[in-house]
């Protein structure tokens, strides 16, 4: 499987789960900055189309050789803003743990994410 079809997958089921309720907020792969060039226009029209919103993260706090983008998807804005609000203190590559909420996440329900795969197929740190 190539990049650019799993990312694209991911987005999609990502815009599906929101869409239906099941995530109040979902995270992209984590994405290269010339990843985030080439894909993010389909990636915008994806979740678009689901009637949802985005926003796109650069991670700029993590050191350089680790730094990725990524693009939230959420239903509104104060989604986005909660987020945002927690990001002020904590960096979800440190621990998902504080966004639990935004993310609608339960840790006793959890299974192998569209996260592992793509750090198994892509070696994404």
């Amino acid at each position: 499987m190539d990049k650019r079809s799993f990312v694209m997958g991911m987005v999609t089921a990502f815009s599906e789960c929101v869409a239906g309720g099941c995530k109040r907020l979902a995270l992209s792969p984590p994405l290269s900055h010339s990843d985030f060039g080439e894909f993010h226009e389909e990636a915008y029209e994806i979740i678009e189309k689901h009637g949802l919103i985005h926003y796109h993260e650069k991670n700029l706090d993590l050191p350089e050789e680790r730094r990725f983008e990524w693009i939230l998807i959420a239903q509104n804005d104060s989604t986005i803003e909660e987020y945002l609000e927690i990001r002020k203190e904590h960096n979800p590559v440190d621990s998902l743990k504080p966004f639990y909420s935004v993310l609608s996440y339960d840790p006793e329900t959890a299974i192998s994410t569209g996260y592992d795969a793509f750090r198994e197929y892509f070696g994404s740190k």
